[in-house]
Formats: structure tokens, C-alpha cells, sequence
């Protein structure tokens, strides 16, 4: 019999009325139907502060089942996003990150990170809690970025492929999934204009690229470089949607990984020319689990640093993946979440010219 392996996802809530979900779960298939439920608005508001101030330091909203081989659970510490906008919070946030940690270690072989709960001035995309607990832990730690990585370069790539782009504009350049995304773009022969103010960061990056890739990465500071740019790839939400299309060329395709989406429907309503697509998102087949909480996804859709820290369970390695993406590592990731049974969502075929991609086609699960 094949042997189990077990994950938990560590993450958090998001907005207020996400404490519905608790009572009303089909809100996760609808999100969209949150508004006839806004005369409680005061009652989840006011439990965004109970959360914020009590004691309890997490709660598990899922144990699940994937593919018959894995044992997973959800697990949310009790902050919503705007809590972590309050500074003097930040300590309190991180401690109940460890409890949360060292509490599914017990039932665990690795851990996974989602949201921010990995980012950078809370945990260091993981380090932090590496470092913090030591000898204390005993299963990697996972912030998924890998599989993230990976699951918008095949994207793009896709896009690339069928509409026959030689350009794309990348906001978030310098994060670390933007770093991979530009770097792999430049060694398939792409050139990118990566948005960041921080020329250090930016020339670093460009000098990691092999020299007859260099001159494909260029530096951008302003928006209106990507006037000519009709893919953009968008890893930062630096302002409103609105205020972020007026620069987007007309019939462009946006790939966005940045959490928060900074484009609302209303937005590309008034936009119908341009196709945006979540980047960050992996496909399976709904049979195949009994996966419950998708923290607000239409159920077959998953967060892909979700779908790595299974990834990371199933193929049993035992290295943290905290700290910098690595590029080398990004094939051997893509190829064992294609087998798990994770594929790019339909609506990247739905942004081509062609719908037929092997990225986009499930394979055999393991």
C-alpha cells in the first residue's frame, strides 16, 4: 500500500466577511454573493477585532484528501490582512505563526506558507521562522514560490507562444518570483522591461543572466515604458486597477501574480479589450480530493504555492524552500506537480489565439 504523506498550509484571512465562511462555505464557489449577507457586516467586522486582540492563536478550517496519497490541513492564523498594516502587531502576528508551526509539525512532513504569512517583513518568505525555531523544527518549511514561479512562466510562455510576443512589461521585478519570471523569459529569448525603482536590485539581476541574455533585460522606472508592450506581467500592485490600465496598450493580455489583485471586475468591464488572467493559480480535478476551504476559489483551482507545499510532500524532499527562488529547481517542480495532477487553468488557453497546450492538458496523477 502506498505510503501517506501529510501537509498543512499555513495562512490567514483575508477580508472581514471571510468569517462567513464558517457559517455560508458555498461562498467559496460564490463569492460574489457576499452582499446578501451585508446586513452582518458589523458582526464580522467586529469579530476581525476579536481576532485581532484575543488569545486563540489559529484555527484548522480543512483536513482534506488529494489524489489518495496525501493528507493535507488548512491552517489560518488568526489575523485578516489588515492587520498586517499595523506595525506594533507584527510580533504578535509572528508568534502565532510559530504556534502555528510547531503545533503541525506533530501531524506534519512539511509545511507550507501562504500569503503573508511568508512575506518579507513578517517572516522573510520563511527564514525567519527557520532560523527563529531552530532545533525546534522538524519538517521543511515551503513558501511555494517555486511552484508560483514556475506555473506563470508556463503561462506565459503559452501567451507567448501562441500570440507571438517579443516583449512583455513585469511589475515586481525584483521580488523573488519576479526575479525567476524575468530571468527564464530572457533564457527563452524574451525580452522584458522590469519595472522597479531600484537600480542595484535590477543590474544584479540582469548580471545573473548568462552575458548574451543581459541586453533582454531592461530597466524601466516608469509606466510609460510599456506603452509598446501588449503582454504584461504584473507581480505588484503599485495602485488601483483603473489608474494601472490607462497605461496597458489596448488588446493586451495581463498575467498577475500579485496578491492583492489590484484589478477589480468593474475595472476590466470598463476595459473589455484587454484579457487579465491570475497567474499565480493551478488547475486539478475536483474529484480527486475532498478539499473543502479553497480560501475563496472556484473549487478545481488552487493558490500554486498551495499546490508546492503538496508538491513538496509528495516527493518527499526535506529541504526548506525559504529564502530565493531557484531556477534550476523550477523544471524539476513544474514536472512533479504535472504529475500530482496541478495544470494551468483553462483561461490561459482562453487568452490565445490556439486552446490546445500541453501546460494546459492533465496528465496521469501518481
Amino acid at each position: 500500500m502506498e505510503k501517506k504523506v501529510r501537509m498543512t498550509f499555513v495562512a490567514h484571512w483575508v477580508e472581514p466577511w471571510n468569517w462567513l465562511l464558517w457559517f455560508i462555505p458555498m461562498l467559496h464557489r460564490k463569492p460574489e454573493q457576499r452582499w446578501y449577507w451585508v446586513f452582518l457586516a458589523p458582526v464580522y467586522h467586529l469579530m476581525s477585532l476579536v481576532y485581532l486582540f484575543g488569545h486563540k492563536p489559529f484555527d484548522v478550517v480543512d483536513s482534506f484528501h488529494f489524489n489518495g496519497s496525501l493528507e493535507g490541513k488548512t491552517i489560518l492564523i488568526r489575523n485578516f490582512a489588515w492587520h498586517f498594516s499595523w506595525l506594533g502587531n507584527y510580533e504578535k502576528i509572528r508568534q502565532r505563526i510559530l504556534e502555528a508551526v510547531l503545533a503541525a509539525q506533530e501531524s506534519s512532513d512539511v509545511i507550507g506558507l501562504g500569503a503573508l504569512t511568508k512575506a518579507e517583513w513578517i517572516t522573510s518568505g520563511g527564514e525567519w521562522i527557520v532560523k527563529r525555531l531552530g532545533s525546534r523544527l522538524k519538517v521543511p518549511i515551503v513558501h511555494g514560490d517555486t511552484l508560483t514561479a514556475a506555473a506563470v512562466i508556463e503561462a506565459a510562455k503559452v501567451i507567448i507562444r501562441q500570440r507571438g510576443i517579443k516583449q512583455v512589461f513585469l511589475t515586481g521585478a525584483s521580488s523573488k518570483i519576479g526575479r525567476a519570471v524575468a530571468l527564464s523569459l530572457a533564457q527563452s529569448g524574451v525580452r522584458v522591461k522590469m519595472f522597479t525603482q531600484d537600480y542595484h536590485r535590477f543590474s544584479s539581476i540582469q548580471a545573473e543572466a548568462r552575458p548574451p541574455e543581459r541586453p533582454l533585460l531592461e530597466w524601466a522606472t516608469d509606466f510609460e515604458n510599456g506603452r509598446d508592450c501588449l503582454f504584461w506581467i504584473t507581480g505588484k500592485a503599485l495602485f488601483k486597477g483603473k489608474r494601472f490600465l490607462k497605461y496597458v496598450p489596448k488588446e493586451s493580455v495581463i498575467l498577475n501574480f500579485s496578491v492583492p489583485n489590484p484589478f477589480t471586475p468593474k475595472d476590466l468591464r470598463n476595459r473589455p479589450d484587454v484579457k487579465a488572467i491570475e497567474g499565480g493559480l493551478l488547475a486539478y480535478d475536483e474529484a480527486r480530493t475532498d478539499l473543502s476551504f479553497t480560501m475563496r476559489l472556484s473549487p478545481g483551482l488552487t493558490y500554486a504555492c498551495h499546490a508546492g507545499t503538496m508538491v513538496h510532500a509528495r516527493m518527499g524532499w526535506t529541504d526548506h524552500e525559504v529564502g530565493q527562488v531557484e531556477l534550476e529547481k523550477i523544471p524539476a517542480v513544474w514536472a512533479a506537480a504535472r504529475k500530482l495532477g496541478f495544470y494551468l487553468p483553462r483561461e490561459v488557453a482562453e487568452a490565445t489565439i490556439a486552446v490546445a497546450d500541453e501546460a494546459i492538458r492533465p496528465v496521469v496523477h501518481l
